[in-house]
Parts: C-alpha cells; structure tokens; sequence
C-alpha cells in the first residue's frame, strides 16, 4: 500500500511540484528574451499558462487515482479489520485552475495585447511578465502544493490511526493470553506441587499404618504370653 501510494503522490507532485513550473518558467524567459518577434514573445506567455493549467489538471487526475485507491483500501481495511473509517476527504485543484484562468485574463487585457507588445520594448514586456504575472502564478502553486501535502497527511491520518489503535488492541489481547497461560502453567505447577505433597503424605500414612500394625502385633504377642503365664 505504501509503496502505491508514494507512486501516485509521486506522480503528482511530478506535474504539481514547483520543479515543473521552475523549469517551465526557465524556458518561458529564455524564449521571450530570445524572441524576434511580438507574436513569439505572445506565444511564450501563451504557452506558460497552457502548460501550468495543463499541469493542474493532471494533477487533478492523479488526486482522482489517490481518493480511488483510498477508498478501496478503506472499504478492505473496515471489512478484514472492522475499522470505521467512512471514506476518504475529497480534494479538488479547481480553485488554482480559476486562479491561473483570471491571471492568464488580466496578462492578455493589460500586457500580452498587440498595443503592449507594438509600444514596449521587449525586456520591459519580459520584466513585467515575470514580476506581475510568474510570480502570482508561483504563489498560487505553493499554495496548491500545500493544500496537496495536506491533504495526503489528512486521508492517511484516520488509517494511521485506526490502525495503531487496532495494534494496540490486539497488543493487549495478546498479553492478556499470555497472562492466562501463565496463570495455568502456575496452576498446573501448583496442582502438580500438591500432588505431590498428597503422595508424599499418602506414603507417610503407609508407613505409619505399617508400624501400628507392627505394633499392634507386638503388643498382641506380649498379650497372648502374658496370658499363657497367667494360666500356667
């Protein structure tokens, strides 16, 4: 389980991770300050929203495959285990997709416009981007990325907990089957003490039977010829 889920998380934090939109910001500058002419210079920043959206909605995808998982794991873990875990929290990147959606609108009405682009020098349009616009699309990243881990810890924390509490139950079964073992084997050494204090006590009584009989058949002796004397 948790090997497949570190694929997935890896997965996701492949499209959703900062490396992804640090490279993608990388290359966006690098073609902008290379870029002959307006429309390259507008296809750049063009591309740089289509590829960060892009990014979010396969992470969206990826979510969908880690509450999928999720839930089947939470359904065998209440059947095999009797653990109530209900079902997974949903997550959705929605929000930042809208954040992305009204920045990409406010660069292509005040910046990435054919005026902007015909009046401005083409360092000053590449500044601006990345000042008014990359860094907003970066902070909105952050953000998604710790809502994700946050909510990879929330989906796993009621199993963690579960199954900790379900351990620690168990763990106290087991002892108190050990206790009971051991208080038979006390037992059984116990009854097995007095069995033989019983044989013991039983061959003392023999014994003692054995010399009061002797003694009985002593004095009897003693008897018999104290009256064959009498008699004579």
């Amino acid at each position: 389980m948790r090997s497949v889920f570190s694929q997935l998380t890896n997965k996701l934090f492949g499209h959703l991770g900062l490396d992804a939109l640090l490279e993608l910001t990388t290359s966006t500058r690098e073609t902008m300050i290379e870029a002959p002419f307006s429309k390259t210079l507008s296809g750049a920043m063009k591309n740089f929203f289509n590829v960060s959206r892009n990014n979010l909605v396969k992470s969206d995808g990826e979510i969908v495959e880690i509450l999928t998982m999720m839930g089947a794991i939470y359904k065998k873990f209440a059947v095999e285990h009797g653990l109530k875990l209900g079902t997974p929290t949903s997550f959705s990147l929605i929000r930042y997709q809208k954040d992305i959606d009204r920045l990409e609108y406010w660069c292509d009405t005040h910046l990435n416009t054919m005026f902007q682009l015909m009046t401005h020098e083409k360092n000053k349009v590449t500044q601006r981007f990345f000042e008014e616009v990359a860094t907003q699309v970066k902070r909105a990243f952050e953000r998604a990325n710790r809502d994700a881990e946050s909510w990879l810890k929330a989906i796993m924390a009621p199993m963690e907990t579960q199954v900790r509490e379900h351990q620690i139950q168990l763990k106290r079964r087991l002892e108190s089957i050990k206790r009971i073992h051991q208080a038979t084997d006390t037992l059984e050494d116990r009854v097995n003490e007095l069995i033989h204090v019983e044989n013991n006590l039983v061959s003392q009584i023999r014994a003692l039977e054995k010399v009061g009989k002797a003694v009985e058949l002593i004095l009897i002796t003693k008897l018999n010829t104290q009256n064959l004397r009498s008699a004579a």
